[in-house]
């Protein structure tokens, strides 16, 4: 499984890249925007995680995430850090979104008439994030006097492109009246959502509270940047922990029938057995060892067989085969494929 991590500012990038291992930095070859690569690993389960620090505003996110979409083509994309909180919340609580509404959009009339732009996020995220909350799980990463101090929400993030520092700032006002459901507010997560809908890719937004307008300045003195920021790294991880189970559990090699559907969709996409374009040399796997059958398919049971039981190379798992399958084959709607 891939995931994308992006970040507005670079104490949320550090929060993100101290969950993962083997990090190696890369640059985008036309653009030299800079990624951190590496692995976060749970219970036997892998994910590869992609880090990009987007910097701040909707304009830049999305940019930077469309940019990222296309370079990593993840499986699931988060946008994690720190926001101010509107209502309901307090420092260091953490909100992952239901939906993000794009709060900037209107007409300025006699008076400025609000024309919405609210995506929500994916449904299975959702129900994760919502799980975490009914089980009190997702707070195990953090330090123990400070676990029952924070809480989680699953509700809407608002999203526009202005710093809001006051409660009688014009904006604050307007995110009341028109934004009444929404617990924080931020300045990235349209811009990425926007770019991950368009991509198809299944996205949420999880923020910290650092702040609650009010009193912002003195917020930030504090240090309740970091805090919220470790908090809501705390949370993504979580979530991606469950979604790594629940695709493991869907996708499980010593299940007969689901090696045999993905028996029939190998002999399909690669017709000319596992050494076709090195799709299991490139998973990891020894095509040496697999059995030399004129029948494509037999040579695919075979080496489905010995993945089963634990062979067919050194580095080959049924993760593996999937990712390599999946840039073969990114506009895949085989769900044996898809996340």
């Amino acid at each position: 499984m891939r995931i994308l991590l992006q970040t507005a500012l670079s104490l949320e990038f550090s929060a993100m890249k101290a969950y993962i291992s083997d990090v190696k930095s890369e640059t985008h070859s036309q653009t030299a925007s800079k990624y951190e690569r590496g692995t976060f690993s749970h219970h036997g389960n892998q994910a590869e995680v992609l880090i990009v620090e987007t910097g701040a505003g909707n304009v830049r996110a999305a940019d930077e995430t469309t940019r990222a979409l296309e370079y990593f083509k993840p499986d699931v994309a988060f946008f994690v850090g720190v926001a101010g909180g509107l209502k309901d919340v307090k420092l260091g609580d953490v909100v992952a979104s239901t939906k993000v509404i794009g709060y900037e959009m209107g007409k300025d009339d006699d008076e400025f008439r609000p024309r919405l732009d609210t995506i929500p996020s994916a449904y299975s995220l959702q129900q994760i994030a919502k799980q975490l909350l009914r089980d009190n799980t997702w707070k195990e990463d953090l330090p123990m006097e400070t676990r029952d101090q924070v809480k989680a929400y699953v509700e809407p993030i608002a999203a526009g492109d202005k710093v809001v520092a006051s409660e009688r700032a014009i904006t604050f006002q307007y995110l009341r009246r028109f934004c009444s459901d929404a617990l924080a507010v931020g300045m990235e997560g349209i811009g990425f959502m926007v770019a991950s809908h368009a991509h198809n890719t299944d996205a949420m937004e999880i923020r910290g509270i650092s702040d609650m307008i009010s009193d912002k300045d003195e917020a930030d003195a504090s240090g309740s940047q970091p805090r919220a920021a470790d908090n809501a790294a705390a949370f993504v991880f979580s979530v991606i922990r469950q979604k790594l189970a629940d695709t493991r559990k869907r996708n499980d090699i010593k299940d007969v029938v689901f090696r045999g559907k993905l028996l029939n969709a190998l002999v399909e996409m690669y017709s000319q057995g596992p050494e076709q374009d090195d799709i299991w040399k490139r998973a990891g796997g020894d095509v040496s060892i697999l059995i030399n059958s004129m029948n494509r398919r037999s040579q695919w049971y075979n080496a489905l067989e010995r993945l089963a039981l634990g062979g067919g190379g050194a580095n080959i798992t049924l993760q593996t085969l999937i990712e390599q399958i999946r840039i073969d084959n990114p506009n895949s709607q085989n769900d044996l494929f898809r996340d």
